[in-house]
């Protein structure tokens, strides 16, 4: 594998596993690795003196105050050395932060879509689901609509079903063939 040229962003529905897919990924290449939630949570604090999880700032501020502070955030680490940055999974809905991660080699994690229901529920309704709503319904519907955008504006995709280690592998097998058709 080259050194890389830009950075390789994770995107994919909550729970797919691109925190985990990043760090491994990131060792393998040499390179660090960005949790963008981790630095939206780091910058908040910086200048707002409040330690704060991403859910607790939606929650306290509201989305449209969150997606800022998140856009703010993936331009400033987008400006850093080439490496490995895992996504929140609302982030590619936004085109701001398209048109920003564009400079970016995008690859969609996917996991089966029943696992991913599962962690949801164990971790509790996410802040961005409508309380009123079942959420199994919200869950569907949210899957189906992101599903569409990360796949129209992703690179390629990788199934997250084996090791971490095999999907890490198998997404620098895609990033070598990717990179070599750009070239071709």
């Amino acid at each position: 594998m080259l050194p890389l040229r830009n950075h390789i962003l994770l995107i994919g529905f909550k729970h797919v596993g691109k925190s985990v897919i990043g760090k491994v990924l990131a060792e393998k290449l040499s390179v660090f690795h960005l949790d963008l939630d981790n630095r939206i949570e780091f910058f908040y604090e910086k200048k707002w003196h409040e330690k704060l999880t991403c859910r607790a700032i939606m929650e306290k501020k509201g989305e449209p105050f969150f997606r800022s502070l998140e856009t703010d955030t993936l331009r400033a680490i987008m400006d850093s050395a080439p490496s490995v940055i895992s996504t929140g999974g609302g982030t590619p809905l936004f085109s701001d932060n398209q048109k920003i991660m564009q400079s970016g080699t995008l690859v969609h994690i996917q996991a089966p879509k029943e696992i991913v229901y599962e962690r949801i529920q164990k971790t509790g309704r996410p802040a961005f689901f409508n309380p009123e709503d079942d959420l199994l319904n919200a869950f569907n519907a949210l899957w189906e609509k992101r599903l569409a955008i990360y796949q129209e504006i992703s690179d390629f995709s990788i199934v997250n079903e084996g090791s971490v280690d095999d999907v890490g592998h198998g997404i620098i097998q895609q990033l070598n063939r990717y990179e070599g058709s750009k070239h071709d």
